[in-house]
Protein backbone atom coordinates (compact mmCIF):
# COMPACT_ATOMS: atom_id res chain seq x y z
CA UNK A 1 0.00 0.00 0.00
CA UNK A 2 1.26 3.05 -1.27
CA UNK A 3 1.66 5.84 1.27
CA UNK A 4 -0.33 9.33 0.42
CA UNK A 5 1.56 12.97 0.10
CA UNK A 6 1.09 13.77 3.30
CA UNK A 7 1.99 10.58 5.46
CA UNK A 8 5.45 10.92 3.81
CA UNK A 9 5.63 14.65 4.32
CA UNK A 10 4.55 13.67 7.77
CA UNK A 11 7.51 10.93 8.35
CA UNK A 12 10.22 13.62 6.73
CA UNK A 13 9.16 16.32 9.36
CA UNK A 14 9.16 13.76 12.17
CA UNK A 15 12.89 12.35 11.15
CA UNK A 16 13.67 16.37 10.36
CA UNK A 17 12.86 16.75 14.55
CA UNK A 18 14.51 14.25 15.73
CA UNK A 19 17.70 14.76 13.96
CA UNK A 20 17.73 18.21 14.97
CA UNK A 21 17.11 17.04 18.69
CA UNK A 22 19.99 14.55 18.78
CA UNK A 23 22.34 17.44 16.77
CA UNK A 24 23.02 19.07 19.92
CA UNK A 25 24.57 15.95 21.61
CA UNK A 26 26.49 14.47 18.53
CA UNK A 27 27.86 18.38 18.10
CA UNK A 28 29.10 18.05 22.14
CA UNK A 29 30.16 14.54 21.75
CA UNK A 30 32.59 15.33 18.69
CA UNK A 31 33.60 19.14 19.93
CA UNK A 32 34.90 16.94 23.68
CA UNK A 33 35.62 13.51 22.22
CA UNK A 34 36.32 13.49 18.56
CA UNK A 35 38.12 16.63 18.27
CA UNK A 36 40.43 16.16 21.25
CA UNK A 37 41.44 12.80 19.60
CA UNK A 38 42.24 14.07 16.29
CA UNK A 39 44.42 16.79 17.73
CA UNK A 40 46.39 14.16 20.03
CA UNK A 41 46.75 12.05 17.25
CA UNK A 42 48.32 14.95 15.15
CA UNK A 43 51.05 15.89 18.31
CA UNK A 44 51.79 12.42 18.79
CA UNK A 45 53.62 12.72 15.19
CA UNK A 46 55.55 15.26 16.24
CA UNK A 47 58.75 16.08 18.12
CA UNK A 48 57.04 18.67 20.68
CA UNK A 49 57.83 20.04 23.71
CA UNK A 50 54.44 22.06 24.35
CA UNK A 51 56.35 25.39 23.48
CA UNK A 52 55.87 26.90 20.08
CA UNK A 53 54.43 25.60 16.49
CA UNK A 54 54.41 21.97 15.90
CA UNK A 55 57.64 21.84 13.79
CA UNK A 56 59.78 18.79 14.25
CA UNK A 57 57.52 16.04 11.95
CA UNK A 58 58.90 12.22 13.57
CA UNK A 59 55.87 10.19 11.69
CA UNK A 60 55.50 6.56 13.77
CA UNK A 61 58.73 7.21 16.02
CA UNK A 62 56.71 8.75 19.31
CA UNK A 63 55.00 5.10 18.80
CA UNK A 64 58.05 2.87 18.30
CA UNK A 65 59.12 4.46 21.57
CA UNK A 66 56.53 3.47 23.56
CA UNK A 67 56.59 -0.10 22.35
CA UNK A 68 60.13 -0.20 23.53
CA UNK A 69 59.72 1.80 26.56
CA UNK A 70 59.33 -0.82 29.66
CA UNK A 71 58.33 2.07 31.73
CA UNK A 72 55.38 2.36 29.98
CA UNK A 73 54.46 -1.52 29.81
CA UNK A 74 55.03 -1.32 33.61
CA UNK A 75 52.13 1.25 33.58
CA UNK A 76 50.21 -0.44 31.77
CA UNK A 77 50.86 -4.15 33.83
CA UNK A 78 49.83 -1.79 37.16
CA UNK A 79 46.67 -0.05 34.98
CA UNK A 80 45.42 -4.29 34.36
CA UNK A 81 46.13 -5.26 37.97
CA UNK A 82 44.61 -2.14 39.65
CA UNK A 83 41.43 -3.07 36.97
CA UNK A 84 40.97 -6.63 37.81
CA UNK A 85 41.71 -6.42 41.31
CA UNK A 86 39.36 -3.55 41.83
CA UNK A 87 36.49 -5.01 40.35
CA UNK A 88 36.33 -8.45 40.83
CA UNK A 89 37.21 -7.56 44.46
CA UNK A 90 34.10 -4.18 44.25
CA UNK A 91 31.60 -5.99 42.75
CA UNK A 92 31.68 -9.38 44.77
CA UNK A 93 30.89 -6.44 48.13
CA UNK A 94 28.46 -4.46 46.34
CA UNK A 95 26.43 -7.75 45.18
CA UNK A 96 26.77 -9.13 48.73
CA UNK A 97 25.94 -5.90 50.29
CA UNK A 98 23.22 -5.19 47.13
CA UNK A 99 21.50 -8.30 48.48
CA UNK A 100 21.63 -7.59 52.16
CA UNK A 101 19.88 -4.45 51.18
CA UNK A 102 17.51 -6.55 49.39
CA UNK A 103 16.61 -9.03 51.93
CA UNK A 104 16.44 -5.87 54.48
CA UNK A 105 18.89 -7.44 56.30
CA UNK A 106 20.02 -3.78 57.53
CA UNK A 107 17.89 -0.07 57.08
CA UNK A 108 18.28 1.46 53.94
CA UNK A 109 17.77 4.98 55.19
CA UNK A 110 20.41 4.46 58.28
CA UNK A 111 22.76 2.59 56.05
CA UNK A 112 23.22 4.85 53.11
CA UNK A 113 24.88 7.24 54.56
CA UNK A 114 27.88 5.56 55.83
CA UNK A 115 27.64 3.85 52.17
CA UNK A 116 27.92 6.39 49.74
CA UNK A 117 30.38 8.87 51.60
CA UNK A 118 33.46 7.79 49.75
CA UNK A 119 31.36 8.50 46.76
CA UNK A 120 30.42 11.16 47.91
CA UNK A 121 34.19 13.03 49.06
CA UNK A 122 36.06 14.26 46.15
CA UNK A 123 38.96 12.11 45.19
CA UNK A 124 41.53 14.68 45.93
CA UNK A 125 40.16 14.94 49.34
CA UNK A 126 40.05 11.27 50.02
CA UNK A 127 43.72 10.71 48.60
CA UNK A 128 44.82 13.41 51.19
CA UNK A 129 42.40 11.31 53.65
CA UNK A 130 44.16 7.98 52.79
CA UNK A 131 47.47 9.54 52.72
CA UNK A 132 47.33 10.68 56.49
CA UNK A 133 45.55 6.96 57.48
CA UNK A 134 48.72 5.15 55.45
CA UNK A 135 51.09 7.67 57.22
CA UNK A 136 53.75 5.03 58.78
CA UNK A 137 54.52 7.28 62.15
CA UNK A 138 51.38 9.08 62.63
CA UNK A 139 48.77 7.05 60.88
CA UNK A 140 45.85 5.91 62.19
CA UNK A 141 46.30 2.11 60.34
CA UNK A 142 49.65 2.02 62.04
CA UNK A 143 48.71 2.87 65.54
CA UNK A 144 45.39 0.99 65.28
CA UNK A 145 47.72 -2.35 64.99
CA UNK A 146 50.40 -1.12 67.24
CA UNK A 147 47.32 -0.63 69.85
CA UNK A 148 45.86 -4.12 68.87
CA UNK A 149 49.67 -5.51 69.76
CA UNK A 150 50.38 -6.30 65.91
CA UNK A 151 53.40 -4.23 65.41
CA UNK A 152 54.71 -6.72 63.26
CA UNK A 153 52.34 -5.92 60.93
CA UNK A 154 52.85 -1.91 60.39
CA UNK A 155 54.75 -1.01 57.32
CA UNK A 156 55.45 2.10 55.25
CA UNK A 157 52.11 1.14 53.17
CA UNK A 158 52.95 3.86 50.51
CA UNK A 159 56.45 3.81 50.51
CA UNK A 160 57.03 -0.34 50.59
CA UNK A 161 57.51 -2.42 47.60
CA UNK A 162 55.47 -5.10 49.00
CA UNK A 163 52.25 -2.92 50.08
CA UNK A 164 52.61 0.37 47.71
CA UNK A 165 50.32 -0.99 44.89
CA UNK A 166 48.13 -3.40 47.12
CA UNK A 167 46.96 0.18 49.37
CA UNK A 168 46.31 2.41 46.51
CA UNK A 169 44.55 -0.45 44.83
CA UNK A 170 42.46 -0.58 48.42
CA UNK A 171 41.46 2.56 48.37
CA UNK A 172 40.03 2.95 45.24
CA UNK A 173 38.17 -0.38 46.15
CA UNK A 174 36.44 1.87 48.98
CA UNK A 175 36.19 4.44 46.29
CA UNK A 176 34.27 2.71 43.96
CA UNK A 177 32.23 0.56 46.16
CA UNK A 178 28.98 2.62 46.62
CA UNK A 179 28.49 3.29 42.76
CA UNK A 180 28.67 -0.16 42.38
CA UNK A 181 26.52 -1.29 45.18
CA UNK A 182 23.79 1.05 44.19
CA UNK A 183 23.49 -0.06 40.17
CA UNK A 184 23.50 -3.61 41.60
CA UNK A 185 20.91 -3.02 44.37
CA UNK A 186 18.21 -1.35 41.64
CA UNK A 187 19.06 -4.29 39.52
CA UNK A 188 17.87 -6.59 42.08
CA UNK A 189 14.83 -4.60 43.13
CA UNK A 190 13.51 -4.58 39.42
CA UNK A 191 13.51 -8.48 39.52
CA UNK A 192 9.87 -9.51 39.65
CA UNK A 193 8.65 -10.69 42.96
CA UNK A 194 5.88 -13.35 41.23
CA UNK A 195 9.49 -14.71 39.98
CA UNK A 196 10.97 -15.02 43.65
CA UNK A 197 8.00 -16.48 45.03
CA UNK A 198 7.30 -19.09 42.79
CA UNK A 199 10.96 -20.29 43.09
CA UNK A 200 10.30 -20.08 47.39
CA UNK A 201 7.27 -21.86 46.86
CA UNK A 202 8.91 -24.48 44.81
CA UNK A 203 11.39 -24.98 47.61
CA UNK A 204 14.59 -23.21 46.46
CA UNK A 205 16.49 -21.56 49.37
CA UNK A 206 18.38 -18.81 49.59
CA UNK A 207 21.44 -19.62 48.01
CA UNK A 208 20.14 -21.00 45.10
CA UNK A 209 17.54 -18.15 44.44
CA UNK A 210 20.69 -16.43 44.22
CA UNK A 211 22.33 -18.39 42.27
CA UNK A 212 19.63 -19.24 39.54
CA UNK A 213 17.63 -16.31 39.64
CA UNK A 214 18.97 -13.36 41.13
CA UNK A 215 22.44 -13.82 39.77
CA UNK A 216 22.30 -14.58 36.27
CA UNK A 217 19.09 -11.61 35.72
CA UNK A 218 21.93 -9.12 37.48
CA UNK A 219 24.64 -10.20 34.81
CA UNK A 220 23.88 -7.43 32.23
CA UNK A 221 24.31 -5.18 34.67
CA UNK A 222 27.90 -6.53 36.13
CA UNK A 223 28.79 -6.37 32.32
CA UNK A 224 27.99 -2.72 32.48
CA UNK A 225 30.21 -1.97 35.69
CA UNK A 226 32.72 -4.17 34.07
CA UNK A 227 32.60 -1.29 31.27
CA UNK A 228 32.25 1.59 33.58
CA UNK A 229 35.17 -0.12 35.57
CA UNK A 230 37.59 -0.13 32.52
CA UNK A 231 37.33 3.12 31.64
CA UNK A 232 37.35 4.42 35.12
CA UNK A 233 40.43 2.48 36.58
CA UNK A 234 42.82 4.14 33.28
CA UNK A 235 41.13 7.65 34.91
CA UNK A 236 42.17 6.94 38.22
CA UNK A 237 45.26 9.74 38.14
CA UNK A 238 43.56 11.58 41.73
CA UNK A 239 44.10 8.74 43.77
CA UNK A 240 47.63 7.82 42.28
CA UNK A 241 49.65 11.04 41.58
CA UNK A 242 47.99 12.56 45.26
CA UNK A 243 49.10 9.62 47.36
CA UNK A 244 52.54 8.35 45.57
CA UNK A 245 53.24 10.57 42.32
CA UNK A 246 53.51 6.85 40.73
CA UNK A 247 56.25 5.40 43.32
CA UNK A 248 58.28 4.01 45.07
CA UNK A 249 60.00 2.98 41.67
CA UNK A 250 57.52 3.45 39.44
CA UNK A 251 55.42 0.65 41.30
CA UNK A 252 51.96 2.78 41.11
CA UNK A 253 52.68 4.42 38.34
CA UNK A 254 49.39 3.50 35.85
CA UNK A 255 48.72 5.04 32.38
CA UNK A 256 47.48 8.21 33.08
CA UNK A 257 50.02 9.48 35.95
CA UNK A 258 52.64 8.26 33.35
CA UNK A 259 51.24 10.25 30.26
CA UNK A 260 50.95 13.10 33.00
CA UNK A 261 54.83 12.70 34.01
CA UNK A 262 56.07 12.90 30.56
CA UNK A 263 54.11 15.40 29.13
CA UNK A 264 53.88 17.58 32.15
CA UNK A 265 56.89 17.07 33.83
CA UNK A 266 59.36 16.20 31.32
CA UNK A 267 57.91 17.96 28.35
CA UNK A 268 57.94 15.26 25.69
CA UNK A 269 54.72 16.20 24.25
CA UNK A 270 54.37 14.69 21.36
CA UNK A 271 55.52 11.01 23.14
CA UNK A 272 52.95 11.79 25.70
CA UNK A 273 49.90 12.10 22.98
CA UNK A 274 51.49 8.91 22.20
CA UNK A 275 51.34 7.12 24.96
CA UNK A 276 47.48 8.66 25.33
CA UNK A 277 46.45 7.52 22.15
CA UNK A 278 47.92 3.91 22.57
CA UNK A 279 45.85 4.41 26.14
CA UNK A 280 42.52 4.86 24.22
CA UNK A 281 43.33 2.17 21.87
CA UNK A 282 43.61 -0.18 24.42
CA UNK A 283 40.35 0.79 26.37
CA UNK A 284 38.22 0.89 23.29
CA UNK A 285 39.45 -2.51 22.45
CA UNK A 286 38.54 -3.72 25.84
CA UNK A 287 35.32 -2.16 25.74
CA UNK A 288 34.51 -3.88 22.22
CA UNK A 289 35.11 -6.61 23.33
CA UNK A 290 33.38 -7.12 26.39
CA UNK A 291 30.20 -5.91 24.14
CA UNK A 292 30.85 -8.15 21.74
CA UNK A 293 31.05 -11.05 24.32
CA UNK A 294 27.65 -10.23 25.50
CA UNK A 295 26.15 -9.55 22.40
CA UNK A 296 27.05 -13.32 21.09
CA UNK A 297 25.76 -14.56 24.88
CA UNK A 298 22.74 -12.93 24.57
CA UNK A 299 22.35 -14.39 20.91
CA UNK A 300 22.99 -18.17 22.30
CA UNK A 301 20.66 -17.53 24.97
CA UNK A 302 18.03 -16.98 22.40
CA UNK A 303 18.63 -19.46 20.03
CA UNK A 304 18.25 -22.01 23.14
CA UNK A 305 15.04 -21.27 23.54
CA UNK A 306 13.38 -22.11 20.25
Amino acid sequence: MRQSPLSRKGGWKRQAIAYCMAFPALFFFVLYLIYPLIIAFRMSLYDYSGIGPLKDFVGWANYKEAMRDSSFFDALSNNFTLMGVEFAVSTLLAFILAYMLFKGVFGWRAFNVILFLPYIIPLSVSAVIWSLIYEPTIGLLNQLLGDLGLKGLQHTWLGGTSTALGSVIAVWIWRTLPFNLIILFGAMIKIPGELLEAARIDGASGFRIVRHIIFPLTIPTIVLLAVISIANDFRAFDIVWIMTQGGPAGLTQIASSFVYKVGFQENHYGYANAVAFLVFVVVTAFVALIALLQRRSFSGEKGGFR
